[in-house]
């Protein structure tokens, strides 16, 4: 009799495959003297022989078998499936004004199938937001919402519910899903160009900026696959900012406005902010928002959830998450551009969980890693701080060999602009630092041996980064002694 219940109907065919194989060696003669013997190992449980057995994915089942695909369900594997059930090709039915499987081409099904199969095994604890890091047989991407939960409240592309998840066999992983998923078949380029009615000023701007190409094209010089997205515009949206075409922006200014619509990477939009708690003790700020670094690597643009406009602080989705080939496009209801008053997102930047280097220590390389130890003996290190005000970290020490001796540390996803910058430090006997960026003096030499407990929370200047990307922060030694040091924040300044 025919289960739903996969695990059930697995664990029920290996139990009558046990009983079998022990009748027969029962009835067998003993082994032969040529080594070999009689007896039959228990065959692996595999994915297609289980899903078949599952009465609600039975058109998935006569899909494959039609397609010829079913016997590779069957292979050593690894795979992941995504798996339609019965309800959701119906709606697929009715969605194409179709009636049965007949209804579709031997090609289109099996394109459609092998866009549900990775070849990997992910469970859904290695979900992550947004195209999951294995492609599909085709090399393109499902890509995952799992903003309210990994396992009971996943979305795929949008669309599909993933209901039941990490269903496992001995080749395979399946994930039952509500709704059948439509593979991309467009790039993004090819989707502005199929609708020109919409895009056609956005268009125009992205040809003579000499993008059009890089939207376009699946893989870049390199043979790799090509993943971006695009913020894009309407032609009304860009009307209503006055913009009928870019015919007479200088070729310069045009390339930077249309690489700032263009982000690195695909993404779902809610993958864009993720809560930060507040940290009064250290003036970190509660937060729902991020920056997304164009494809110039200089710009930026501003997400904020908790904003009345998600986008800069003007602007709005109008349509999101459409996913294409090479990556995905989100259209936006008004135009955006580029300016140094765009919001920037604080940075609480914690030593121990950043790159970190010394230099002028004897015995330790520029390139070591702190040690972790409890040790007072060794002079480059992370411990763990007993718990101060309802709370415990890990801090960096360095004790420096003389003065001019340094510790560098490595600040992630500043955004150019000016910052204020703030360090929390345990003080105690220690010496005194000039903190700099490259040849630049950042406030004055600190004593950081004020205070003989931590959460010394001072001010060490401001500063005015004029390029975005990954900062080396120096502090230079000017008075021998150590330096304890848990944390910095950089809060932008306008």
């Amino acid at each position: 009799m025919k289960n739903n219940k996969l695990h059930k109907a697995g664990s029920q065919g290996a139990l009558g495959l046990i009983v079998v194989c022990i009748s027969m060696l029962a009835s067998m003669p003993a082994c032969k003297k040529d080594g070999f013997s009689y007896q039959e190992q228990v065959r692996q449980v595999l994915a297609f022989d289980m899903i078949r057995e599952d009465s609600s994915l039975s058109i998935a089942v006569e899909a494959l078998e039609r397609t010829n695909m079913s016997a590779t369900l069957n292979t050593y594997g690894p795979f992941t499936f995504f798996i339609p059930d019965n309800n959701a090709f119906r709606k697929l039915f009715a969605s194409r004004a179709k009636k049965t499987l007949e209804d579709f081409s031997d090609e289109e099904l099996k394109t459609m199938l092998v866009y549900h199969i990775l070849p990997a095994r992910i469970k859904s604890a290695e979900f992550i937001q947004g195209p999951q890091a294995t492609p599909t047989g085709r090399g393109d991407f499902i890509t995952l919402d799992i903003s309210k939960g990994f396992k009971y409240n996943t979305i795929a592309n949008g669309i599909a519910k993933v209901y039941e998840t990490d269903i496992e066999y001995s080749n395979a992983l399946v994930h039952k899903i509500d709704a059948v998923l439509n593979p991309p078949t467009l790039t993004i380029g090819e989707f502005l160009q199929q609708n020109k009615d919409l895009y056609s000023i956005m268009i125009g701007g992205l040809q003579r900026a000499g993008l059009m190409d890089t939207l376009t094209h699946l893989t870049d010089r390199f043979g790799q696959r090509i993943r971006l997205t695009l913020f894009a515009e309407t032609n009304e949206v860009l009307q209503a900012a006055g913009i009928h075409n870019f015919d007479g922006m200088p070729v310069e200014e045009l390339q930077q406005l249309m690489r700032y619509h263009i982000i690195p990477g695909a993404n779902f939009s809610a993958s864009y902010t993720q809560f930060r708690p507040a940290m009064k003790a250290l003036n970190v700020q509660e937060r729902w928002d991020s920056t997304l670094l164009s494809i110039n690597n200089n710009d930026y643009i501003y997400f904020n959830l908790a904003a009345k406009k998600l986008i800069n602080d003007t602007a709005d989705f109008a349509a999101t998450d459409i996913i294409m080939r090479n990556g995905v496009i989100h259209n936006i209801d008004k135009h955006i551009a580029f300016h140094p008053g765009i919001r920037r997102t604080q940075i609480y930047h914690i030593f121990w969980k950043n790159t970190n280097f010394a230099y002028g220590i004897p015995g330790v390389s520029s390139s070591q890693a702190p040690v972790l130890s409890t040790s007072g003996t060794v002079y480059w290190r992370y411990y763990l701080e007993g718990a101060v005000n309802g709370r415990s970290e890990y801090f960096l020490f360095m004790a420096p060999d003389g003065i001019n001796d340094s510790l560098v540390t490595i600040v992630k996803n500043v955004r150019r602009g000016k910052y204020k910058i703030e360090v929390n430090y345990k003080g105690g006997g220690r010496g005194d630092y000039q903190l700099k960026h490259g040849d630049d003096l950042i406030g004055v030499p600190l004593n950081y041996g004020l205070g003989a407990t931590w959460e010394q929370k001072v001010v060490i200047g401001t500063y005015d980064f004029k390029t975005s990307g990954d900062k080396r922060l120096n502090f230079v030694c000017t008075r021998v002694g150590g330096i304890n040091l848990e944390a910095l924040v950089l809060t932008p300044v306008y």
